[in-house]
């Protein structure tokens, strides 16, 4: 099934929407659509400033993630360490 312009064209400004107005309970759904779209292309030609700031984007979702991980990873050691545990600084 083919996508027309004009439908592509209303996601984009429904993703606008959602993210300019900080929908949080439609982020989900929004993500969801543009994830099926860019599964669905093998390549595109994007302009270089486009390029460079999707690259920050990405570094940055990456740090992210990565800080959390290392996070979960320290408290699921901390939880697994019960001799060095001080429940409510006790």
């Amino acid at each position: 099934m083919n996508v027309t312009q004009k439908e592509l064209s209303h996601l984009i400004f429904l993703a606008d929407v959602v993210m300019n107005g900080k929908k949080k309970t439609m982020m989900e759904e929004t993500m969801q659509c543009l994830l099926y779209i860019v599964k669905s292309i093998r390549e595109i030609e994007l302009p270089d400033n486009v390029v460079e700031h999707m690259s920050l984007l990405v570094e940055k979702i990456e740090e992210q993630l990565r800080s959390e991980n290392d996070r979960l990873q320290e408290i699921k050691h901390n939880l697994t360490q019960p001799n060095q545990r001080k429940p409510l600084g006790k």
